[in-house]
């Protein structure tokens, strides 16, 4: 049996478009069928990103940086302020069972590799286990869903993600709000936290260059991301 393997993808810094052009490419385009893939990246522009059951109006209305960037997530949930976000994909392949289980218990695991990873620094959060008193659409870090997590002592909402289930896999586009821990180490954080995810996983870490992706389709995906036609769909 081939050993299953984690893949930790270069970071990059770009455009909110090309941000989400790449997380879909990573979810669907991905040589490795069968590896698991992560990444970090910023944002080149102060962007904020919304969900694909969100309208555009609602998410234009929670934007608080009229020069920032806007653009609907492939995947769902509430508007994200990434101004001072610490932002990842993660991408498990729909042949390895974390990709089979419930949504919640596979968001849930990823999230209990995240405290536990900010745990080796001593930083106390635990997850979120109250359903939010709320229908409306929400904004990411107003209000914790279940299984986001929280500082311990306050309710203070430190991270949260958005998901996508397709054929090709689950795809966890997740956002950690910087100003709520000042005393992080980000890079050791990272790097327990790629360690967590193997071990979750039953995984090798592998670092890997970035793959060859079809020029054109790469062009097209940035182009439709940027789209009217895609963010003002509803």
């Amino acid at each position: 049996m081939t050993p299953q393997e984690l893949h930790v993808l270069p970071d990059s810094t770009q455009t909110a478009a090309q941000n989400m052009a790449h997380d879909f490419l990573l979810l669907n385009r991905y040589p490795d069928v069968n590896a698991l893939r992560i990444r970090h990246y910023d944002w080149i522009r102060p962007a904020f990103t919304f969900g694909m059951s969100q309208t555009y109006n609602y998410a234009l209305s929670e934007v608080s940086d009229s020069s920032a960037e806007i653009c609907r997530r492939p995947t769902g949930g509430g508007v994200v302020n990434h101004l001072e976000d610490w932002t990842y994909s993660l991408v498990i392949p729909a042949s390895h069972p974390l990709a089979r289980s419930q949504p919640s218990e596979s968001y849930r695991s990823v999230h209990d590799c995240i405290v536990s990873s900010m745990h080796e620094q001593g930083v106390e959060v635990i997850l979120n286990f109250a359903s939010p008193e709320h229908t409306a659409p929400s904004v990411c870090f107003e209000k914790p869903e279940v299984y986001d997590i929280v500082l311990r002592n306050l309710p203070t909402k430190v991270a949260g993600a958005a998901q996508k289930r397709s054929k090709k896999g689950y795809l966890l586009q997740g956002s950690i709000w910087r100003p709520a821990l000042p005393d992080l180490d980000w890079t050791q954080f990272y790097n327990d936290f790629i360690q967590s995810l193997s071990r979750l996983a039953d995984a090798e870490t592998q670092f890997r260059s970035w793959p060859d992706w079809d020029e054109l389709e790469e062009e097209q995906l940035i182009e439709r991301f940027e789209s009217e036609e895609w963010n003002q769909r509803r």
